[in-house]
């Protein structure tokens, strides 16, 4: 793909990120407009998200405060730039009507690669073994030759210390980048600070009923929960994480027809059982509630419209195969 000649001949570009979008995604959005204008300064570049998380909002006021994102596209685009997604759902209403032709599309993101992409997208910067989007982001910085400056090294910085848990989820390479950003200016103090929130009263409160609708699996010893919210299913899942759960996958239904899964694991979980609740969990179940599921194998969700205490059940069930698959697996690899 020859990237510079696509982001050259561009005029008018839609940058867009997923919904309640987290810093990753928009600290890779501001990076990406930035990018796009030091390679094409002619560009009308508009950033588009039907929601912003309030840990992304605090990390923007701090970094990019003259930052614009939309909550609606306005006009057409002859280019649609999706980060940090590679999924139609996860995109607002509006957003959603720009994708009709996947040859004004490139999606640039690190989770997995869904089978049917090429049906939305055309052009594809799709590297899931990076941390983060931002992480993405700072080769696209370095194919393109385009400095750095520090500003967008905070971001850049900022996205990946969100995106790893503080570099809990990193290799060699990841900590190189980090490192290379703060040798280009980013403060990592600054960074760390922008990400420090406490939650608010709505996401304390599903926090506490998650624990309280939990279901608990004792599978092959491992301990699987399952449980429903109204909203803040991620934040619910890391939550019962930090109880002692070893995976815990919660269902959320944030308005009417609308169904969003979210699912977390411990790494000790994936190391030994080889799960991974991307491919063996989220994907299945995004045809369970009529949408698309992916991510991480530590992380990973799904967004749809149906059938959210069916794909909970569903939840269990793939785990517990998914265990057992895998261990025959290492079984017949052993003899």
């Amino acid at each position: 793909m020859d990237l510079r000649g696509l982001l050259t001949q561009a005029r008018r570009v839609l940058i867009a990120g997923h919904h309640n979008a987290d810093p990753d995604a928009v600290c890779s959005m501001v990076a990406f407009r930035r990018l796009l204008h030091e390679v094409n300064a002619a560009a009308a570049a508009q950033m588009v998200c039907d929601d912003v998380s309030r840990v992304a909002a605090q990390v923007l006021s701090l970094f990019a405060p003259d930052a614009e994102i939309l909550d609606s596209p306005e006009g057409e685009y002859d280019l649609v730039v999706l980060l940090d997604t590679s999924s139609r759902l996860q995109l607002g209403g509006q957003a959603q009507l720009c994708l009709d032709d996947p040859s004004r599309v490139l999606i640039v993101d690190h989770h997995q690669e869904p089978e049917d992409v090429h049906r939305l997208a055309e052009h594809r910067v799709i590297i899931s073994e990076r941390s983060s989007t931002c992480e993405v982001l700072v080769s696209l910085f370095h194919e393109l030759g385009v400095e750095i400056t520090p500003d967008t090294a905070n971001l850049l910085l900022t996205g990946m210390i969100f995106d790893t848990r503080r570099f809990y989820y990193a290799d060699r390479q990841t900590l190189g980048t980090a490192l290379e950003l703060v040798d280009l200016g980013a403060d990592y103090y600054a960074c760390v600070s922008s990400l420090v929130t406490q939650p608010d009263r709505s996401e304390r409160i599903a926090r506490l009923k998650a624990a309280s609708r939990l279901k608990i699996h004792d599978i092959e010893g491992w301990i699987v929960v399952t449980s429903r919210v109204g909203a803040f299913e991620a934040s619910a899942c890391r939550a019962l994480l930090d109880l002692g759960a070893d995976v815990a996958v919660v269902g959320g239904a944030p308005s009417k027809g609308t169904v969003r899964l979210s699912s977390r694991s411990t790494a000790r979980f994936y190391r030994e059982t080889g799960v991974n609740l991307s491919t063996d969990v989220m994907v299945p179940l995004g045809t369970v509630i009529g949408g698309t599921g992916g991510g991480h194998p530590n992380a990973a969700g799904a967004n749809g419209t149906k059938n959210r205490d069916e794909a909970l059940r569903r939840a269990v069930r793939l785990i517990r195969e998914a265990i057992r698959r895998h261990a025959q697996q290492d079984t017949g690899r052993g003899e």
